[in-house]
């Protein structure tokens, strides 16, 4: 039942900017033109099939729990917005103008780039960091907290503190939550 509330929802508020998209399209060109607005009610459904099949961008954006945004567009026209909307349930709206309109998702999982090629380690300032690569490339993705590295260092072995200093490997999101609860107990607050 609950499902069906929203994509009614969803679906009306889809129509609902098609249509304010399209009365938008319509009256910016009839104002264009003098006596515009007359001549477009007289001809009206030719001049609304040209008007409603003008290019449409569809701007996705992600945001992922590492700190990664990324974006994809997609092509589409004002005739199959709403058919387009169906498939981006749960997708936030941004903002909207005659050319495009943006839609935002926040993923609860780290990036496919975080995925691939992210590390842990500590930035030259002493912050535990998110780099793509390895630390000594300095590419930083995301910055948590300063790590009091003596503390660290008196309860850790040598070789955790070393591997975090050359970078811990990251895959996924449980690999990623572990690391930083693990090396949680060590953010440096501000009465050091």
């Amino acid at each position: 039942m609950e499902i069906n509330r929203r994509w009614m929802v969803y679906t009306s508020w889809a129509l609902a900017l098609l249509a304010g998209l399209v009365a938008g399209f319509f009256i910016a060109d009839a104002s264009k033109e003098t006596g515009a607005l007359r001549q477009w009610f007289a001809t009206g459904s030719s001049r609304s099939v040209d008007v409603a099949g003008k290019p449409y961008k569809l701007v996705l954006t992600r945001t992922y729990l590492c700190g990664v945004r990324d974006e994809e567009h997609k092509p589409t026209s004002l005739t199959h917005l709403a058919e387009t909307m169906v498939d981006y349930k749960g997708w936030e709206i941004v903002s909207v103008d005659s050319s495009k309109m943006i839609l935002m998702k926040r993923e609860q999982d780290i990036s496919p780039a975080c995925k691939a090629n992210g590390h842990f380690g500590i930035s030259t300032d002493g912050m535990l960091t998110l780099f793509h690569g390895l630390p000594t490339e300095q590419e930083v993705v995301q910055t948590f907290y300063r790590i009091n590295t003596a503390k660290m260092e008196a309860r850790l072995s040598k070789e955790d503190v070393e591997n975090l200093k050359r970078g811990i490997r990251v895959r996924d999101l449980a690999e990623y939550n572990s690391i930083l609860s693990t090396y949680g107990e060590f953010q440096l607050n501000d009465d050091y």
